[in-house]
């Protein structure tokens, strides 16, 4: 029995280091296509959406939201500032608020920013990142998954 069992235990050690070993090869035509875009470089329109992004990267909903509030009671209590176009920056200012508020309440995170990155959190010039999700993260991705199906 003793025999039995070393070999097959010798067996499995063969087995895990010809797994530890093997790299499976990647396909031909896979190959060249990461090639080309390597050689390539960034596509023109990635490079148009970045250019184009920059300066609304750190623009959040919040800001979104009280630049509306603003235009709108600017135009309502000074509309002599607008002139003939009071009206119409009075309904600027509250559709801005209003998607603003529509967005937030569909789920966009107060950190998201409107190019669709996100500010970083930071404290004495090190970035903070909690790792681990909270309570109310966990919910409302137990929603959207069930809103997904």
């Amino acid at each position: 029995m003793p025999q039995k069992s070393d070999r097959v235990q010798r067996e499995i050690e063969d087995l895990l280091n010809k797994l530890d070993n093997f790299v499976p090869e990647e396909r031909f035509i896979s190959k060249v296509k990461s090639k080309r875009k390597a050689e390539a470089g960034p596509s023109l329109l990635s490079r148009m959406g970045k250019t184009l992004g920059r300066p609304f990267r750190r623009i959040t909903l919040g800001h979104v939201m009280l630049a509306g509030i603003a235009l709108m009671l600017t135009a309502w209590l000074a509309p002599g500032l607008y002139g003939d176009y009071a009206r119409l920056a009075t309904l600027l200012g509250l559709v801005l608020a209003g998607v603003a508020m529509l967005l937030s309440f569909m789920g966009w995170d107060a950190r998201r920013t409107i190019a669709g990155g996100e500010v970083e959190k930071r404290w004495r010039g090190q970035v903070i990142r909690y790792d681990q999700p909270t309570g109310s993260n966990k919910v409302r991705d137990w929603f959207r998954k069930r809103g997904r199906r």
